[in-house]
């Protein structure tokens, strides 16, 4: 019987290894988005246009398989999102910028938005929708 308790003690433990391994850990990968930019425009009327792809699931943000990036730009670029929803119900929202915020989008739409980068610093952009930002869904727009 003590046997069938240590082979019960091993599975157990081998199991809850195994989830965490599985989990990844409470790891996050935030990184810098500079080489991201899907494209600039500087032959634009209103300036150098700074274009980011972004896509929202699972309560975070990613570009290019990064979660919750730096969106780095230059003060005085337009900023354009294109904001791709794969999951749930999502915006992006930028508090200090008018013009920063989408609509609410269902899973599989996309919403463009654009804005000037008219003051330097660092600014968090966000989902609205409920919880979302207090689950994790943000991340930061630096303006240089």
């Amino acid at each position: 019987m003590k046997t069938a308790y240590v082979f019960l003690g091993i599975l157990v433990l081998a199991l809850a290894l195994g989830l965490v391994f599985l989990a990844g850990g409470d790891e996050k990968n935030p990184g810098s988005i500079n080489g991201g930019v899907v494209s600039e425009d500087s032959n634009s009327e209103n300036g150098n246009v700074v274009t980011f792809e972004v896509s929202g699931k699972n309560f975070r943000f990613f570009r290019d398989n990064l979660e919750s990036p730096e969106l780095k730009v230059k003060q005085g670029d337009r900023v354009r999102i294109v904001f791709t929803n794969e999951e749930g119900f999502h915006d992006f929202v930028i508090d200090e910028f008018a013009g920063a915020r989408t609509k609410q989008i269902p899973a599989g739409s996309s919403e463009t938005i654009e804005f000037a980068a008219d003051k330097a610093g660092t600014f968090e952009y966000y989902c609205s929708v409920g919880k979302h930002r207090a689950n994790g869904m943000f991340g930061k727009l630096i303006v240089e």
